[in-house]
């Protein structure tokens, strides 16, 4: 297997973030190995759900640079810092969500390109989701004019039903927390993300890796040769990958890399 990968893409949590410590401790020796191999010529690129805001605000672009960025499940992909694609959600369907949120009485975080705002004051289901991610919470802004690529729906679980059904025609509803709900204009997938890179850098799937633990990365491994699931990754995932490696507290990726690499 040695020798043929030109491309590596790599999620974060529980990836390279391990969140087994408080705060979250970045995997070094696997971040040193993703450099080392950049250094061979080999792309690394994260691919992860989080939205850029997100990345920036638990500093992983402190800690490495790589040559290219899919966030928010492929939502938004850049390379060499020039964005390549991005997913923009009708302002009409922005418009809808924003009432549904003012009807239900919760909150709604607007994802833009590089940042997020708030659509109202309501704060209580948004502390609520923030009590797991740690992380700044987003200003209220109420007449935004610029591009929103998904929104974040803070909204216990119970709400579910009836909104679905008041939801614009074609809107992706998938919830990742109680208290939390990534909407978005099509389904953000990373394997179609992961297809545009590999177009655009004219690589073959046969030249290319992606690591990742949760089931949003299966797609990952449908549009690579070698999918490789970290130890600690759901039985789901570790089905569907060509590799197993150990866990992050083990440094599953620095592992797989100096076998295959």
């Amino acid at each position: 297997m040695k020798n043929d990968i030109q491309i590596v893409f790599v999620d974060i949590d529980w990836t390279l973030l391990n969140h087994h410590y408080k705060p979250g401790r970045y995997d070094q020796k696997s971040i040193r190995k993703l450099a080392k191999i950049q250094k061979k010529g080999i792309k690394v690129f994260i691919c992860t759900a989080r939205p850029y805001h997100s990345v920036e605000q638990i500093k992983f672009l402190d800690y490495f640079t790589p040559d290219g960025e899919i966030y928010a499940n492929g939502g938004l992909i850049i390379i060499n810092n020039e964005i390549i694609y991005k997913s923009v959600m009708k302002p009409e369907d922005f418009k809808t969500l924003c009432d549904i949120v003012d009807k239900y009485k919760t909150n709604m975080e607007g994802i833009r390109t590089y940042d997020a705002f708030l659509v109202n004051n309501n704060m209580e289901d948004v502390k609520e989701l923030f009590k797991t991610y740690p992380e700044a919470i987003p200003p209220v802004i109420t007449d935004n004019k610029d591009d929103v690529l998904g929104c974040s729906l803070f909204a216990y679980k119970d709400l579910d039903k009836q909104i679905k059904k008041e939801l614009p025609k074609g809107i992706s509803y998938f919830r990742y927390h109680d208290y939390g709900v990534d909407i978005s204009p099509v389904p953000h997938i990373k394997g179609n993300a992961i297809k545009i890179v590999l177009e655009k850098l004219n690589i073959s799937k046969d030249h290319a890796m992606a690591i990742g633990d949760d089931e949003g990365d299966i797609s990952m491994f449908e549009n690579v040769k070698y999918g490789v699931a970290m130890g600690n990754a759901k039985d789901i995932v570790k089905e569907s990958a060509l590799i197993v490696t150990k866990d992050i507290d083990h440094h599953g990726v620095y592992h797989i890399l100096k076998k295959l690499i």
